[in-house]
């Protein structure tokens, strides 16, 4: 399957934090050919293993599964439903946005915005003012939604110019594909190795299922793929890369130095581009859990650059998939993490 397909298959799935288990059959059909297991965890998150469990040498590779949304936390006399975000909404995008409401049924809706006629300058709509009007009245409402329900933006996979393309959930939808596409670049290449590909529970909440796959698994290494900035206005050199020209590396107090020099020596040796994220601390990946999991585990995380990240429009390159992808089967097949 070609890695657009692959991508835009993950981006039309669900998969709001919290309810990562909408992604499974997905999941299933994208790795079932040459996984052997595949797992659903207590936390929602889903893993996929290729190789023996008892092999010499356990790489987890990780992505998160989980898309920001909305939560329903009341409906109002009128039918309005009260909703507040999951995870980092990007407030300024949300005014008149289309979104679906998971509710008994999945029902579409707007969130509900003043004409700009009547808004003050300073005026801003913040996570308190958040409604959604689907049109029904309140008797249909209360039958169809409850409190807890979750919602998410509408928007379609659409390409672009210059093999780019747009849509809601890139983040981090684009890491699931890179690891997907990763074990594919691997078939016939392990030895002594398994790799297990987590799609990852409640990281734009919590980070939790990431470090609970992790203790569970205790792999011998793990890689963190996510998505980071891409260069445009206003975002520091240090903190991102360009479209098209490869991925992240990211290097930090709290990674292992031995992970991030190897994926640079196969980048290297590949010949691909990349760039690096430099940070004094914690990463804000769930490589920041995974770490102190346990006894520790040393980590790594490689990202790919998107533009308008918490958007309904967020936009990556898919060069920049199978360019991350590569990167991570030569690390793994090259021998660096052993």
């Amino acid at each position: 399957m070609e890695t657009k397909e692959i991508l835009q298959r993950l981006c039309e799935e669900t998969g709001v934090s919290g309810r990562e288990s909408e992604m499974l059959g997905v999941i299933r059909s994208l790795t079932g050919s040459f996984a052997d297991e595949i797992r659903l965890l207590p936390t929602g998150t889903i893993t996929a293993r290729i190789g023996a469990d008892n092999a010499k040498h356990r790489i987890m590779l990780d992505a998160h599964a989980d898309r920001i949304g909305l939560i329903i936390t009341d409906i109002n006399e009128e039918g309005f439903l009260k909703a507040y975000p999951v995870g980092g909404m990007d407030m300024r995008a949300l005014a008149g946005t289309v979104v679906t409401v998971q509710g008994k049924k999945n029902v579409p809706g707007v969130i509900c915005t003043l004409p700009p006629h009547l808004i003050k300058k300073e005026e801003g709509m913040t996570k308190d003012d958040l409604w959604i009007d689907t049109g029904l009245p309140s008797d249909t409402a209360g039958e169809l939604f409850s409190r807890g329900d979750t919602a998410f933006v509408y928007g379609k996979f659409r390409e672009l110019l210059g093999n780019k393309v747009t849509a809601p959930a890139l983040d981090n939808r684009a890491g699931c594909a890179v690891i997907i596409r990763a074990a594919q670049l691997l078939a016939g290449r392990l030895k002594d190795t398994s790799i297990t590909l987590v799609f990852s529970s409640q990281e734009e909440t919590n980070e939790s299922g990431a470090a609970t796959a992790a203790f569970s698994l205790k792999p011998d290494e793990a890689i963190v793929v996510d998505v980071g900035f891409a260069k445009q206005d206003g975002v520091p050199d240090g903190q991102s890369g360009e479209l098209g020209k490869g991925p992240i590396i990211s290097i930090a107090p709290v990674l292992s130095r031995r992970m991030t020099d190897g994926l640079v020596s196969a980048a290297e040796r590949l010949g691909a581009g990349y760039s690096f994220e430099v940070d004094g601390g914690s990463t804000g990946t769930n490589a920041d859990g995974i770490a102190i999991t346990a006894g520790g585990i040393p980590c790594a995380v490689i990202s790919v650059p998107e533009k308008n990240m918490h958007t309904q429009t967020e936009i990556i390159s898919l060069d920049d998939i199978e360019s991350t992808a590569a990167v991570i089967a030569e690390y793994i097949a090259g021998g660096e993490g052993k």
